[in-house]
């Protein structure tokens, strides 16, 4: 897609790539753009960050971290991408508001693959990380686990059809937060 100036651009992994952003968003007086990946980490959008900010968007929305998780990144390296990817923003387009969206749980009873297995255990330990590293940076923190996780910080089965991706409907409950909460 060809750059668009002065957009809303959700930037992630599978998780933003399955949200249809522009239709949730239509009536938002500036463009939304999709620029999630699946199978993105926090190394993948670290080396596609340039070309997201080629347009100088309006504000990115950045949610990323359960593939770190699946690839046994430790934190600190998850950490440093993110601080890496948050200051390449601030230095090539100072005037772009930037939301850091904290890394959604994910349901381990319904998934198959080996790689995901003891996962979810990690998840709150970086999400703290994330939050602190918002407030060090001095950006917002969008904490969206409390949407769609249950007691035990596992992602409901009701919003899940794999125990990772998000069922459409729970796009529109993530929408409604933000818009609620004056994010957008």
């Amino acid at each position: 897609m060809p750059p668009v100036k002065n957009a809303i651009v959700f930037l992630g992994n599978s998780i933003t790539e399955r949200g249809e952003w522009q239709e949730l968003f239509a009536d938002c007086k500036y463009p939304v753009i999709n620029r999630g990946i699946g199978g993105d980490n926090s190394f993948g959008i670290l080396a596609r960050i340039d070309e997201v900010l080629k347009s100088k968007p309006r504000a990115i929305f950045l949610m990323d971290g359960i593939n770190d998780q699946f690839r046994k990144l430790p934190h600190e390296v998850s950490i440093n991408n993110y601080q890496r990817i948050i200051r390449k923003i601030k230095a090539v387009s100072p005037r772009t508001k930037i939301y850091l969206e904290s890394a959604l749980p994910i349901n381990e009873s319904m998934t198959s693959e080996p790689y995901t297995k003891g996962r979810n255990a990690l998840v709150p330990g970086l999400n703290n990380k994330l939050k602190a590293l918002a407030e060090q940076e001095r950006i917002t923190y969008i904490d969206i686990c409390p949407l769609f996780q249950d007691e035990n910080g596992v992602l409901k089965k009701e919003f899940t059809m794999d125990g990772v991706h998000l069922k459409p409907a729970a796009y529109i409950t993530w929408a409604a937060f933000l818009k609620n909460n004056k994010f957008l």
